[in-house]
């Protein structure tokens, strides 16, 4: 299953509903009662969230929650650049940002047809079936 960026930022954020069922889905992740993937594009997007808003310190922490709990971080490719602006040609729909269109690409070319997120821009990406952490178990 696909990890959106939003999974790392809310299980490592301030308090919320969601902070707790993100934090289960990583210990899942990182104890093997779930394979989770992501992208080097949720990297990058932790690496800038956290830098631009002074937060360099917390850096470091999410990387290590990424690879404690994720088995795989998949490249971004030319190819998946393209996909995501066919994709954005084809979606009008501007709840879908660049970003989601990115990581949808990438979780496609790979088979990966659900995504954990908290994200609803994704429910509009061909493809894509979004799994709210709220709603989600390990058995599926």
């Amino acid at each position: 299953m696909y990890v959106d960026t939003a999974i790392f930022m809310y299980a490592l954020g301030s308090e919320s509903p969601y902070r707790e069922p993100c934090a289960r889905i990583l210990s899942a992740g990182a104890t093997g009662s779930v394979v989770l993937t992501t992208s080097a594009e949720t990297l990058q997007e932790i690496l800038h969230r956290y830098h631009s808003i002074g937060r360099d310190e917390d850096i470091r922490l999410a990387f290590d929650a990424v690879a404690a709990s994720v088995r795989r971080i998949l490249p971004v490719t030319g190819d998946d650049l393209q996909e995501a602006r066919r994709l954005g040609d084809r979606i009008k729909d501007r709840r879908v940002s660049a970003r989601d269109l990115l990581h949808a690409a990438v979780a496609r070319r790979h088979g990966l047809g659900q995504v954990l997120t908290t994200d609803k821009g994704f429910a509009g990406i061909p493809g894509i079936a979004p799994v709210d952490p709220l709603r989600w178990s390990p058995a599926g």
